[in-house]
């Protein structure tokens, strides 16, 4: 449940943007299994509930009319070779879009809420990815996928994934590139959002119990409606504390700057700084997640008509 100052909806600010209501935001359903050596089979399901309107992708259209799915968010299988530099492992089918810090599952967040940099950007890529692990440290990303948050559809496009993962000798330095690019084109006819993007996390371990995750985030689309290109850059920044074996606590600032309002529909630089803390119980078959969080945005007035939004939120997760 959330509590706002704004109406009944929170919007641009996603998943729980419903104001003093119960939710039922999500059934999450993980199926995997590892087969031979090296082939892993993966599927997710998210069932009905609130966070489906922003997880569904277009499918199977034909006609001008839009048609949308909700239900498996990713369906994959993965294949790996030992013989190939240190490794080559080859992924195919519907995955999640290989950036960014947050996760579409509920469960894999400590923070209920969600940044602007991970609502409004991809989701998942349907096509191929390879993973070339070049030595211990290095591995190197590639890929070709029909589109973002697209299946079989008239909106089709060739988009490519190129990007790296490196690790420090430590283990505790890690840092992520990836770059999604094509025709960089919004398709008018369908109603198709076509955005190239360009995104690096850096995570660093402070100590056994405090992690920095530092993530930039840029992108652009071209012919958009009343826009032509628009442009939208994002800074966030995570602390993350173990605070004991059943329970850690977060703190999330970031900056987004939507500049035409192609992401959000309100132009604007927006600013936030979410906190909360992630209790489970029974290993985490049970957890509960209270959050506090402020938005702001500089330009529009986009919550309810204010520039300011407060937001106080508390969840529970069952899992089996």
């Amino acid at each position: 449940m959330t509590a706002g100052t704004a109406g009944g909806d929170h919007r641009p600010m996603g998943f729980n943007f419903l104001s003093n209501e119960f939710l039922l935001q999500q059934n999450w359903l993980r199926v995997q299994g590892e087969f031979d050596e090296g082939t892993r089979l993966h599927s997710d399901w998210i069932l009905p509930g609130a966070d489906y309107q922003f997880t569904r992708r277009s499918v199977f259209s034909r006609t001008r009319i839009p048609v949308t799915a909700s239900i498996r968010c990713s369906s994959s299988s993965r294949v790996k070779f030992d013989g190939v530099g240190e490794g080559l492992e080859l992924t195919f089918g519907r995955f999640f879009a290989p950036f960014g810090v947050e996760s579409i599952a509920g469960p894999d967040n400590t923070l209920v809420s969600h940044s602007y940099s991970f609502i409004y950007n991809p989701f998942t890529q349907t096509g191929g990815l390879a993973r070339l692990a070049v030595n211990d440290s290095l591995t190197l990303r590639g890929g070709l996928v029909i589109g973002s948050d697209l299946f079989i559809h008239d909106a089709n496009t060739p988009t490519f994934l190129a990007g790296f993962h490196w690790t420090g000798d430590d283990g505790s330095t890690t840092v992520d590139f990836l770059a999604i690019t094509g025709n960089g084109r919004y398709d008018v006819e369908h109603g198709v959002h076509n955005p190239c993007m360009f995104d690096l996390v850096a995570t660093r371990q402070l100590s056994e119990t405090v992690t920095v995750t530092l993530e930039g985030l840029g992108g652009y689309e071209r012919g958009f409606p009343g826009a032509g290109t628009s442009h939208w850059f994002a800074g966030v920044g995570y602390v993350d504390w173990d605070l004991r074996e059943d329970l850690d606590a977060a703190i999330r600032l970031e900056l987004f700057n939507d500049e035409h309002g192609n992401r959000t529909g309100s132009p604007g630089l927006y600013s936030s700084v979410a906190g909360g803390l992630w209790a489970r119980r029974w290993g985490e078959r049970l957890v509960v997640r209270p959050e506090l969080r402020l938005d702001h945005n500089t330009e529009s007035q986009p919550f309810d008509g204010d520039r300011m939004l407060f937001t106080a939120t508390l969840d529970v997760i069952v899992g089996w």
